[in-house]
């Protein structure tokens, strides 16, 4: 599944969907040279809006695994379509083991992979607590976690609402992190202060009015960041 250079089908359309957005909307992206350029990587970002995973795919300068619904890989064309998109099928009620395992073995071919820890669009328009998925899933593989915000989205195409047109679409990305490997059953206390670390990042790099109220104060976040303070 890892390749030095994306297939052309994934090219094409990345070009395509990427002159689409541009034109609607003034996208600008912050820290592109913190991607590591090849080797696994979980992508770990906030997510309000369905456009999140277009906005993360054209911006970000390689290819990235998400995970879709099998039944989408039934539907003539799509689901060829889907893999040359790098896609990883999960069926419904096969539960997240099911989602774990794909995204693993994509890792373990050498893939970026990406997701949306808070696991569902937010519904207040705040950060959500991050679940566990990406911090099993980096340490089970080793793979070091890029911390992704996405602002903006929230605002141009909120959940249940019609997209707006115009606007801008902030992208900030922070440093990878290394959070190590683990072998064998995963110790509860180490996977829970795993999440809070990667959410601690994400959130790091988010305007405050994007935060929960107080939660500034209930973590160890430091009340003004070079992040924060350019995007207040």
């Amino acid at each position: 599944m890892a390749r030095s250079r994306p297939n052309l089908v994934y090219r094409t359309v990345k070009r395509i969907v990427r002159g689409l957005l541009r034109l609607l909307y003034r996208i600008e992206v912050e820290g592109a040279d913190r991607v590591p350029p090849e080797g696994p990587v979980v992508i770990a970002a906030n997510h309000h809006s369905f456009i999140d995973p277009l906005v993360i795919g054209v911006v970000l300068p390689r290819p990235i695994a998400f995970i879709a619904r099998g039944d989408l890989f039934r539907i003539p064309g799509l689901g060829w379509l889907l893999r040359k998109l790098y896609a990883i099928p999960v069926e419904r009620g096969s539960g997240d083991l099911a989602a774990v395992k794909a995204a693993i073995r994509a890792l373990r071919a050498g893939m970026a992979f990406g997701i949306f820890p808070e696991g569902r669009r937010s519904r207040s328009g705040h950060l959500e607590p991050f679940k566990t998925g990406a911090a099993a899933i980096a340490l089970r593989t080793g793979a070091r976690v890029l911390p992704v915000a996405i602002v903006g989205t929230r605002e141009v195409w909120p959940p249940g609402r019609r997209p707006r047109l115009g606007g801008r679409i902030r992208v900030v990305i922070g440093d990878p992190i290394d959070l190590g490997g683990a072998e064998g059953r995963l110790d509860k206390a180490h996977l829970e202060a795993a999440t809070r670390q990667i959410e601690a990042a994400v959130a790091r790099l988010l305007p405050k009015d994007y935060l929960p109220e107080g939660y500034l104060k209930k973590t160890t976040l430091q009340q003004e960041t070079p992040e924060n303070a350019d995007q207040a």
